[in-house]
Formats: C-alpha cells, structure tokens, sequence
C-alpha cells in the first residue's frame, strides 16, 4: 500500500495542478493601461468573458490590475502568473522603469512560462512597454501609444486593440480626464468584438479605475464595475459606460438568474480543469500503488 509520506505528496500534487489550472483559466482577455503626466493619476480598464469574481474582488481594482498613485498603471493577464503583481510593485517601488520592469516579468528567474503571459506598463513619465508571449492564445496582440499600452488574447479579432488604442487616443486629443477616455476605450473594443468566447455579448463583467496621486491604490476615487452573469445579451462595457456617464461608481451586479450560457461561461472551464485534475490525481494514485505492491 502506499505510505502516508506517498498519499501526502501526491495529494500535493493534485492540490497544485489544480492551483495551477485556476490560475490558467483566471486570465483576462482586453485591456488598456495609461496615465496622466499633467494629473499624476494612473489607470486601467480590462474587460473579459472570465468571471470578475475570479480575478478578485470587484469592488477593488481585479488581480490583474497594479495601480500605483503618482507612478504607475500595469495589467498583467492571459494565463495569469498570480505573483506578477506583487512582483510589478515591488520593482516600482525601487524606481525600476516599465521596459525594465517587463524584462524582469519575462525572465526564466522569475518566470518559466512566461511565453503564455501578457504584461503592460505604463508610468507617469511617459514611458511605455509591453510583452505578449509567444504562446499566448489568439487574437493576441499589443500596441502603444502616448503614455498608453492596450492588449489582448483570445480576441474576436486584431482590431479590438486597434480601435481601442485609436478611440482612447482621440478622447485625450480632445483634452477630455483619462477616465473618459478609458471608458472610450473599452467600448471600441467591445464594438471590435471583444472577448471571442462571449460572442456579441463581448465580456462578463468591465472594470475602469483611475487613481490620483494621493489615492489609496486598493479604493481608488475613480472605480467603477459591471458583472453579468447571464447570456440574455446585455453587454457589461456597454452597460459601464451608461452607468459612468450617469455619474454612478462602485460595483453594478448586473447579473440576473444564471441561464444556460451564462452558468456555463462561469463554470465550464473549472469543471474540466477539475475532472482533469482528479483523472491524474487517480492515476497518480495508482501508479504509487502498483510500485508499492511491486516491492
């Protein structure tokens, strides 16, 4: 039979495959990081067919998002590397720059899989970069601008982040608050077509946050989330830019009775990864079995 040191290690091991398959699933599909050099503020908008309540609390700015007052505004997504935001502030707080700062992120040390992420940062001097991996699944793409970096995976197509990148460009033109022009963002992406699993929906839930110079980054002045749970066709960025022009802010829980769709968008991806998780922990199990009876 196998030992007790046996069963622990392999419990471990299907304990961290299943981490590891949450953490995979946990990413995030389109989103636009920038900052204000005239204000000081940092921020971002991110919208995905993944569950908000996956990527953290929506009531906060989500996992993926760093926003550091007065410095930086970062997105780290796609198969998500759960330390890179940590990782992101803690290279900020030493001064460390954005092409930096991605050098770091990429980096076999830190990261040995880092062709399946995508990371963005932007801070207040200007400077800009991004990587998206190699592995990363398509439409995967990013592209900069002024103070500005807008990327994606698993896009309806390559023009989500072009149009998102022009559409914010041309409400900063304007001289409009980079909230507006974030939010302006978001939606040309959805209008692109946005998150490809959500169909004309374009995502569950739209997240846009902008943080001043004095701000506490966790409850930044400026938040302002929509969740839809349900496939009944409402569009959660359509949804958050009526609901920013209306002046509202804090988390909109849109979603009504799950249906079919939406019940599945939610969990379809954790039950496989589940049931793959427990059919190797099975197989594990027995091969440490059938070594064990073999001695």
């Amino acid at each position: 039979r196998p030992t007790r040191l046996e069963k622990t290690t392999a419990a471990l091991v299907v304990i961290g495959a299943l981490t590891g398959l949450w953490a995979t699933a946990a990413g995030a599909t389109w989103s636009i990081v920038a900052t204000d050099p005239a204000t000081g503020e940092v921020g971002a908008a991110i919208a995905s067919c993944v569950p908000a309540e996956v990527l953290g609390d929506p009531e906060r700015p989500l996992v993926p998002v760093v926003l550091v007052p007065g410095s930086t505004a970062a997105v780290t997504q796609a198969q998500l590397n759960l330390g890179a935001p940590d990782r992101i502030q803690e290279l900020v707080a030493a001064g460390v720059g954005p092409s930096e700062i991605i050098t770091d992120l990429v980096s076999e040390e830190f990261d040995e899989l880092a062709a399946l992420r995508q990371h963005a940062v932007a801070s207040v001097a200007g400077d800009v970069a991004a990587f998206t991996g190699a592995e990363t699944s398509d439409e995967a793409l990013d592209a900069q601008g002024d103070g500005v970096s807008v990327q994606g995976n698993l896009l309806a197509s390559r023009a989500v982040v072009g149009d998102a990148l022009t559409a914010f460009e041309a409400e900063r033109s304007k001289g409009l608050p980079l909230a507006d022009a974030l939010v302006a963002g978001l939606v040309a992406g959805s209008e692109a077509g946005g998150d490809r699993r959500c169909g004309d929906q374009s995502a569950l839930f739209a997240q846009m946050a902008v943080a001043g110079p004095t701000d506490d980054p966790s409850r930044p002045t400026t938040l302002l989330t929509v969740v839809v749970d349900s496939d009944d066709g409402r569009n959660p960025v359509m949804l958050l830019e009526a609901a920013f022009v209306d002046g509202e802010r804090g988390l909109i829980d849109a979603g009504a009775a799950e249906t079919s769709a939406g019940s599945l968008v939610r969990t379809g991806v954790l039950v496989a990864a589940l049931v793959m998780v427990v059919a190797g922990g099975l197989a594990l199990w027995r091969g440490i079995g059938s070594v064990s009876a073999r001695r």
